[in-house]
């Protein structure tokens, strides 16, 4: 509906000095430009600003856009007064006129400079009759109404009108038939300006049709569809009627065009969308269709989503999306918006709100125009706190209607007819912060010398895509044929055969180096001219290329840097050049990123990198006098220890306890000695023995001994396996320990400082990354002093091997293997990567070699060309010996490998004690049961006790001697006779058996 700007009343203090009153008149008078109150003032004061609109989705982005506006003027510093919003809403309906009309009526009285219409229809006609009959200045962001006369001086619209445009557009494609699809009774493009400018361009008469469109949003795609059918049915009655001869005469004013070009207008951008959403998403073919937006809301969105269809249409556009305005206010409607069907389609602005924008910067710069010619202007306007005109307080629309005022004559706005003419006469640009381009105005109040981009997607059967041609339009001049740009069209084999294309390239190994011998700017050596001074991987990537490609003769021109955009929007570096003409193509260690792709076209990626992570490599560990020892780690050895001490224990207490260790001698004097082989002194040498590998002349001849000793031969088997394997490559392997092994390492750590290089790709990744430990390393690169980043690799390459192992450089990976390679030899790449980017080669927009380039990078991939480049020039062609490091990990053995052997052998301890115990209580019963064979069952538990007694008594002792004349003595001797008889029985024989077996055995049952 509209938009009231009302203004700000104030009292000046008489009691001031005639230049200080000049002075604070003209401070007031730059703060009256679009406010209002009944408050005294003093300034710097608030400008009041109030909107009146229609509910609807459109209009209400349309009131944030403008609040935007409003928010962006009060934040800047040189203002001598700031501005303040208030907004209204009017209900739709039949009556919105009236409503509207009564609201800004109500406004007036308390005072008002302009108004601004934001809805058109009926609302809008309201508003202008209204601004007509008060000469109130009016700003329309609604397209203006086709007049042949100039009877709307008090009005400017910051809309262009699309029928120009539209009227070159048919005209550059030759239509003679159209079919216009509307929104009722309100029509955005006015046919009567159409007609005038299509007469006025060419005497070629072109026929339309007017097709409604349903009211209901959900209803398009049904509409669409019927439509389909009803033209469908149609061509086929024209040409049923064409055979019939008879009725020749009668079709001849049947108008059925064989391809239906449709122009699309509707009251809102939220309609457009829907509509175009139906286009997309219809279940016919539309091979015969042409779809026109007439309106300049054909998105960035909307055109890529035709253009990978089979749909032609055509869109314009009036926004300038590449300035920093344009972003900050889509990210600022973005918030809480209600995204659409198409959540990207409505993620973008729509020209409705850009305008919206514009509109308050044009009321703004035209009030200070105003200002800037006479001061003093606005001087009788505010009296005693009220705003006053042609010496009445407010303004009526009609004064015989309001009872307290119905004495006052009606009087229009005074100061209208000047404020009209500064908005007319205003010229304003980006540099002014606008988002539609440049803002002039005619004397009718329409824009002129503005820009449009014309996007026309055709249908390509060549291609998966639509044909896309991008045409720069300005009004009064028309299509700039010299700035049309074809893009994405599928170009013939034989494009450019004949032309030299100039290869842009920099110097970086191994991509681009110079061949050896040759200096870049010596064109002396036949050897050093042309191509055949470069070598590297980009050169033979080009050689291969040319051999797929028929005709592709180029020229490599040696470049700088890469390229990044400038403050003003333009590129330096290689891209600068490319975008300028000046090469045709860019052939390098090239990222692809967005910002870039902006701008260019990249082919398919050749290779694939990321950002990694260089440091010097550590100084090799020198071996000392006890390196034999490193082999094992220090737990290791002193568990080898306990187990060799915790063994012989053992295998001492197991033979003291087994009776079958004990043997009889006689001695010199005639006697019996009873001893066992394993003293302390022997279990020491015995294990001692069996871990060195050796024998000795005891051995255990129990089974609970046997059992210690296997388990300990077969622990000393695995240790010395172990030891002797990992001994070989301990000592023929140089190790090196890194300080750092991954990124989390580096970050986590402040000895080691780290840097990038400034202003690339890497750079932006970082700065700009949402990884938390990306972010921590930027702040912490960001806030060093001395700074960390360097200006190129070289640099950063350096400063690693300058540093002695206390600087990391992250750079590319690529990058970072060609330099681990190359002499000295004194860098390494740690970690994996940081990301995943790729290396394209980039064109300009609409090249004829984009297409080419990427079937050929195919099919290099597939026969395995571009892997055996990537091995020729980092794996072969090195200066490097590949070393076989060990990694920053110990090589020593530790317990975890070697833990399980200790358990066996715990195991083989614990259960040959545990058969020990078994065998000492078994014998001492075999002896208890020969001395008493025919006792009671008291004496026998009664000799039990005293075996078991004795033979307890004998292994704690650790031997005995029987002297001739002692009991023990006869007992032994006794013993010892027997075993030589022959057996009575068979009991009795084998126990012989037995004792010849062993004879260093003798049972006795006489405590020595």
């Amino acid at each position: 509906m509209g938009l009231f700007i009302p203004f700000i009343s104030c009292c000046i203090c008489p009691l001031h000095s005639r230049s200080s009153l000049r002075n604070i008149r003209l401070m007031l008078t730059l703060s009256f430009l679009l406010g209002l109150t009944n408050l005294t003032l003093t300034y710097p004061s608030k400008v009041i600003i109030k909107s009146f609109t229609c509910k609807s989705e459109d209009a209400k982005i349309a009131t944030k856009a403008l609040r935007y506006a409003v928010d962006e003027i009060n934040s800047r510093d040189d203002l001598p007064f700031r501005l303040s919003f208030d907004h209204h809403d009017v209900e739709p309906g039949a009556s919105e006129a009236w409503s509207l009309i009564t609201a800004v009526c109500n406004e007036l009285k308390e005072g008002g400079m302009t108004l601004i219409s934001i809805d058109g229809g009926r609302g809008y006609e309201a508003m202008r009759g209204l601004a007509d009959m008060l000469e109130m200045p009016l700003i329309s962001i609604t397209p203006p109404t086709y007049q042949i006369e100039n009877t709307n001086f008090f009005g400017i619209a910051i809309r262009p009108s699309t029928a120009e445009i539209l009227a070159d557009f048919i005209i550059h494609k030759g239509w003679t038939e159209i079919i216009m699809f509307t929104d009722g009774d309100y029509s955005g493009i006015p046919m009567p300006s159409l007609w005038h400018h299509l007469h006025k361009k060419t005497n070629q008469s072109v026929s339309a049709h007017m097709v409604e469109l349903p009211a209901e949003m959900d209803q398009f795609d049904e509409f669409l569809r019927q439509f389909h059918v009803r033209r469908f049915n149609d061509t086929h009655a024209f040409h049923s009627q064409r055979s019939a001869e008879d009725l020749k005469n009668q079709c001849k004013d049947v108008v059925v065009p064989k391809f239906n070009r449709i122009i699309i207008d509707t009251t809102s951008s939220s309609r457009m969308q829907k509509l175009l959403i139906a286009i997309r998403s219809a279940q016919f073919s539309q091979a015969y269709y042409h779809y026109v937006v007439g309106n300049f809301d054909f998105s960035p969105y909307d055109v890529e989503m035709f253009h990978q269809g089979n749909i032609n249409i055509s869109g314009f556009q009036l926004i300038n999306r590449e300035t920093r305005g344009y972003w900050n206010l889509r990210k600022h409607l973005k918030k809480g918006r209600q995204m659409t069907t198409d959540a990207s389609a409505g993620d973008d602005l729509d020209a409705h709100s850009a305008l919206a924008h514009d509109a308050i910067l044009v009321a703004y710069h035209g009030f200070a125009r105003c200002l800037a010619a006479n001061d003093s202007l606005f001087h009788g306007t505010f009296r005693h706190g009220r705003f006053y005109n042609r010496g009445y307080p407010g303004i009526f629309c009609d004064p015989a209607a309001d009872g307290a005022h119905s004495s006052r004559p009606f009087a229009s706005f005074e100061h209208g007819r000047t404020i009209s003419k500064a908005l007319r006469g205003m010229s304003l640009d980006s540099r002014d912060g606008t988002l539609t381009g440049n803002i002039q105005f005619d004397q009718q109040g329409e824009r002129r010398n503005y820009d449009v981009s014309v996007v026309d997607l055709v249908s390509n059967t060549k291609a998966t895509f639509n044909r896309k041609e991008v045409m720069a339009w300005r009004q009064g001049v028309g299509f700039f044929s010299n700035r049309t740009i074809a893009q994405h069209t599928r170009k013939p084999m034989d494009a450019g055969r004949n032309r030299v294309v100039k290869i842009l390239t920099n110097i970086v190994a191994p991509f681009t180096m110079l061949s050896s011998g040759c200096q870049l700017n010596d064109t002396t050596t036949p050897e050093c001219q042309g191509n055949a001074r470069f070598q590297g991987y980009c050169i033979d990537l080009l050689s291969r290329l040319a051999k797929q490609i028929p005709g592709f003769n180029y020229e490599i021109v040696i470049g700088h840097k890469a390229g990044s955009r400038q403050s003003d929007g333009s590129w330096d570096g290689m891209i600068g050049d490319l975008l300028s003409g000046k090469a045709d193509m860019i052939v390098a260690s090239l990222t692809i990123n967005q910002e870039r792709e902006r701008v260019v076209d990249f082919s398919k990626p050749f290779m694939t990198t990321g950002i990694s992570i260089m440091i010097k490599k550590p100084e090799k560990q020198e071996f000392s006098v006890f390196s034999f020892m490193q082999p094992l780690s220090t737990d290791i050895w002193m568990y080898i220890i306990f187990a060799y001490i915790g063994v012989s224990v053992v295998i001492f207490l197991v033979s003291r306890f087994s009776p079958y260790e004990w043997r009889v001698e006689e001695t010199a004097r005639g006697g019996f000695a009873i001893s066992n082989d394993f003293s302390v002194y022997n279990c020491l040498w015995f294990t001692l023995a069996a871990f060195m590998q050796q024998g000795t002349d005891i051995l255990p001849r129990s089974v609970s001994g046997r059992i210690a000793s296997s388990a300990w031969w077969f622990f000393t088997m695995i240790i010395v396996s172990s030891y002797t394997a990992n001994l070989a490559s301990f000592l023929t392997l140089e190790k090196m320990q890194a300080p750092i092994e991954n990124v989390e390492d580096l970050a986590k750590q402040t000895k080691i400082k780290y840097g990038i290089q400034g202003g690339g790709s890497t750079a932006s990744f970082f700065k700009f990354s949402s990884v938390e430990i990306y972010q921590r390393m930027w702040r912490y690169m960001d806030s060093q002093v001395p700074s960390v980043f360097v200006s190129n690799y070289a640099e950063g390459i350096e400063k690693v091997r300058q540093h002695k192992g206390r600087y990391a450089f992250l750079l590319e990976a690529t990058a970072n293997e060609y330099e681990n390679n190359q002499l000295p030899c004194d860098t390494m790449k740690v970690g994996a990567n940081l990301n995943s980017i790729g290396y394209g080669i980039a064109t300009p927009f609409g090249s004829d070699w984009k297409d080419l380039i990427n079937l050929a990078i195919l099919a290099l991939q597939e026969k395995g060309e571009l892997k055996k480049l990537e091995i020729k020039w980092w794996v072969e062609l090195t200066d490097c010996v590949k070393d076989t490091s060990v990694d920053g990990s110990s090589a020593s053995l530790n317990l975890s490998k070697v833990a399980g052997i200790f358990y066996i052998l715990m195991g083989g301890m614990i259960a040959s004690m545990l058969a020990a115990l078994g065998e000492f209580l078994y014998r001492s019963r075999i002896e208890a049961r020969k001395s008493n064979s025919n006792s009671l069952v008291g004496n026998f538990a009664k000799n039990l006790k005293s075996a078991l007694s004795s033979q307890l008594r004998l292994s704690v002792q650790g031997g005995a001697v029987a002297q001739p004349g002692t009991q023990s003595f006869e007992a032994i001797k006794r013993q010892q006779a027997a075993s030589f008889l022959p057996a009575s029985n068979d009991k009795d024989s084998s126990m012989a058996s037995d004792n010849r077996l062993s004879p260093t055995y003798q049972p006795y049952n006489t405590a020595v």
